[in-house]
């Protein structure tokens, strides 16, 4: 009904529920203390983030110095590791504008890791939502 409402009408709607905002509307207006941190197409905010998202991997690596590996590769931002068990889990987060998912694979290759799983996220409004209001808290 809203979505309909909005080709003839503008329509504001005010939510925290952001996977709904990327469905519904067409211009999504961030405002944080009272001052509007960004407006524009929810496409264009998406693209136009310093990050962009994240990739979750789950490998043995035994003794191997995986994560100042990792940090080396082109697009690479950060990269948080947990040990379970024999596994290792790393979220690397990534630059904007970057899918190091080819690198990653050869030097998993390269150093004989046994990946069980690779999965990139992409970024979201949420994580754009979070950049805009904490970049002056």
């Amino acid at each position: 009904m809203i979505k309909n409402l909005g080709g003839k009408r503008t329509v504001l709607i005010s939510t925290h529920i952001l996977p709904e905002v990327e469905i519904m509307c067409s211009r999504v207006i961030v405002i944080h203390k009272g001052k509007i941190r960004a407006s524009d197409t929810a496409e264009n905010l998406l693209k136009n983030q310093r990050t962009a998202g994240s990739m979750r991997i789950e490998a043995k690596v035994g003794n191997d110095n995986a994560t100042a590996d990792l940090l080396k590769l082109p697009g690479v931002k950060d990269v948080v590791a947990e040990k379970d068990g024999d596994y290792t889990l790393f979220q690397v987060r990534l630059e904007a504008n970057t899918d190091p998912s080819e690198e990653v694979m050869n030097l998993a290759m390269t150093r004989h890791w046994g990946v069980r799983e690779l999965t990139r996220r992409r970024t979201t409004l949420e994580d754009v939502f979070v950049e805009l209001t904490h970049a002056d808290s």
